[in-house]
């Protein structure tokens, strides 16, 4: 019971970091359950909890494009930097659900699914649907742009 309600608070997550609005995520969340539950009763229960995520990945792309956008900026691109932990303290969730919300798809499934923690390698490949070097471009490309956008939004004081 403890692990179906672990499931169900990562599906909530990945729901706000794809969405970055906690009202779109709740909305996409319900419809997810709702449509689990249907499919129970119709005798055809979703098979594995990936499942889960795979149709809330739908979802929000679907409702991901009715709100926000990728937003094309030109920021010098990093890895991230020894002061990132420094920098992160002060984001607040919801900032953090907007970059990753901001991102185009697959790299924002990829990032969600990432910065959950809860997925393995071959998981993230199933429900992004991509190749194993598409995914760890994507992943790297990323963490670059975070550090970009965490050195424009919380310039560091480097001593």
């Amino acid at each position: 019971m403890a692990e179906e309600k672990q499931n169900l608070l990562q599906l909530y997550r990945f729901c706000f970091l794809m969405l970055g609005d906690t009202a779109k995520a709740h909305e996409v969340f319900h419809a997810t359950l709702r449509d689990a539950a249907q499919q129970a009763a119709d005798g055809e229960a979703p098979r594995d909890r990936l499942w889960f995520f795979r149709n809330a990945r739908w979802r929000c792309l679907e409702l991901g494009e009715q709100g926000l956008q990728a937003e094309e900026v030109d920021l010098e691109q990093d890895e991230l930097a020894a002061w990132a932990p420094s920098q992160i303290e002060k984001l607040e969730p919801q900032q953090f659900a907007i970059w990753i919300a901001g991102a185009s798809d697959p790299q924002r499934t990829a990032l969600a699914l990432f910065y959950l923690d809860e997925f393995s390698h071959r998981e993230l490949l199933s429900v992004t649907e991509l190749k194993p070097a598409e995914l760890s471009k994507l992943l790297c490309a990323g963490r670059r742009q975070f550090q970009a956008w965490l050195d424009a939004a919380f310039p560091a004081t480097q001593t």
